[in-house]
């Protein structure tokens, strides 16, 4: 199975990417703790101090090429994070997408993109499986890459991509969001 470097790092659509350290365990745990944030995702304490030891048994698993968690940042201001896990041959899973409510518009649906870039490109995966509860709001957003439903729960929806669909989908999504980013960023300067 193909692994990404301990020191993997990228720069793509405007967002640079690299792997989660434990000086990242203070800013996850605003992201995931942030009441409007949290609500889509599994609870998460607010003991930075477990952060930092859930990041430790997380590098371990990177090292073995199982997990894989993104930190993206424009101009090295931090946005959001995402992972790739439940790897196998074929196939990962996508989740623990939350960026920044100040992240510029367009780098989460950006960094959602590259993160499964990064599953079917640099780790040659061929399916891409990832969920969303019922209520969240993304699941317009997930349609546009042509997935399979693959179960459903009372809870969350589950969906299976292939490489086609995704790549077919992406294409109008990273226009959007590249268009939106670099405004905001004309806006800064």
């Amino acid at each position: 199975m193909k692994k990404l470097p301990e020191n993997f790092i990228l720069e793509r659509y405007g967002l640079q990417v690299r792997l989660v350290n434990e000086d990242d365990a203070e800013f996850i745990v605003d992201l995931r703790t942030a009441p409007r944030l949290s609500r889509y995702i599994h609870e998460t304490s607010s003991d930075i101090e477990a952060q930092k030891q859930w990041i430790r048994a997380y590098k371990k698993r990177e090292t073995q090429g199982l997990d894989y968690y993104f930190m993206f940042s424009v101009n090295n201001l931090r946005q959001g994070v995402a992972r790739i896990y439940d790897m196998t041959e074929d196939s990962f899973t996508q989740g623990s997408w939350i960026f920044s409510p100040d992240a510029f518009l367009g780098a989460s649906v950006i960094g959602n993109i590259i993160s499964s870039e990064i599953g079917f490109e640099f780790l040659d995966k061929k399916v891409l499986y990832s969920d969303a509860r019922r209520d969240n709001n993304t699941h317009r957003y997930v349609q546009s890459f042509n997935p399979e439903v693959v179960k459903t729960d009372e809870e969350n929806i589950y969906y299976k991509i292939l490489p086609e669909g995704f790549n077919q989908g992406k294409e109008k999504h990273i226009e959007r969001g590249i268009k939106v980013m670099q405004m905001a960023l004309k806006e800064l300067k």
